[in-house]
């Protein structure tokens, strides 16, 4: 199960009143959904939190305590986040200690790789590719060189090629090479969501709206170096509150996944995936529209105030006299 984009709300931007009803719609659909579709692992993919880039040290561990005990999950269920925007900012205001703040609370380091029933997962800090050489970026591109040459070995080792010498000095990966999935918050470079042709895609007044790089999406430059270090064979991103699916120029697909909560799109969405070590297969899951929800509510305080109101028919009990000759 693929999420994205919760926001939970803060409090300098929410509503009290919202703020209520938007996690409550979030927890009971993340609740039902944990107990209708019984995933094996949950992805997160940013922006966990509305105000995790301004918030004080004890308002950021207030609604850390509150994102888990919202979606929370079975015992058995992995559960991995990536970092977004909201919850440490965007690169320029991005700094070690709201980095460091986020990775303790939510094991989520700036890249790792992690392998789940043999396959393989790349996991970034979209942030973190800005390429200006600063101490996280730099942090982030040397193990993504690391994360690289051991993939590149083990695609070796499985065509039983000879090893470089580089390749036997690095651990390579536990089990069996797979061509990795890479989850990341940043869509990579597109020029605006125009070709995205999904039922949750963004609405016309907003689906050519040009793409900022290193703030809507990941720059040209980065999008390039993350296809040459990772080499996927799927993509899976947020950020953009709206759904999408796209086949890159090197046939890569990418599927966008819209944000979860009703406060950025009145019909959230969320993906189901299954993977093999050869295939995988995506679909799109809805949550139900807020106009729905609020027309149902409408309609059933309506009946409800109609049944109290119109009269009732009186009940009239008829007594019965047992005629039967007690005689015979």
């Amino acid at each position: 199960m693929i999420i994205a984009d919760t926001h939970i709300l803060g409090w300098r931007e929410g509503h009290w009143f919202d703020k209520l009803r938007r996690e409550w719609q979030m927890e009971r659909s993340f609740q039902t959904s944990m107990t209708i579709h019984r995933p094996d692992v949950v992805f997160i993919l940013g922006d966990l939190l509305d105000e995790g880039k301004w918030c004080s040290k004890a308002e950021f561990n207030y609604h850390v305590k509150r994102f888990k005990q919202m979606f929370a999950t079975p015992p058995g269920v992995e559960t991995y986040a990536v970092t977004g925007n909201h919850d440490v900012g965007f690169h320029y205001m991005m700094t070690e200690q709201k980095h460091k703040r986020f990775e303790e609370a939510f094991s989520a380091p700036s890249v790792q790789m992690v392998e789940i029933q043999g396959n393989i997962f790349v996991l970034l800090n979209s942030m973190s590719l800005e390429g200006d050489g600063c101490n996280l970026c730099s942090e982030a591109v040397s193990k993504l060189e690391k994360i690289s040459l051991q993939l590149k070995c083990s695609r070796e080792q499985l065509k039983k090629e000879k090893l470089s010498p580089a390749c036997k000095k690095i651990r390579k990966i536990t089990g069996t090479y797979t061509q990795p999935i890479l989850m990341q918050h940043f869509p990579m470079f597109r020029s605006s969501d125009h070709n995205c042709s999904t039922p949750d895609a963004a609405p016309p007044q907003e689906i050519d709206i040009p793409f900022r790089p290193k703030f809507d999406c990941l720059s040209e430059e980065a999008t390039k170096q993350v296809f040459k270090w990772v080499n996927p064979r799927l993509v899976v991103s947020g950020h953009t509150h709206h759904g999408c699916h796209r086949i890159h120029d090197n046939g890569v697909p990418e599927w966008t996944v819209a944000s979860f909560s009703w406060r950025n799109k009145k019909g959230p969405s969320f993906l189901l995936a299954v993977v093999s070590q050869t295939d995988f297969s995506v679909n799109q899951c809805f949550l139900p529209n807020e106009n729905t929800v609020f027309s149902v509510y409408i309609t059933g305080f309506i009946i409800i105030i109609l049944s109290m109101l119109l009269p009732r028919k009186p009940h009239h009990v008829t007594s019965c006299v047992d005629l039967s000759d007690k005689s015979s």
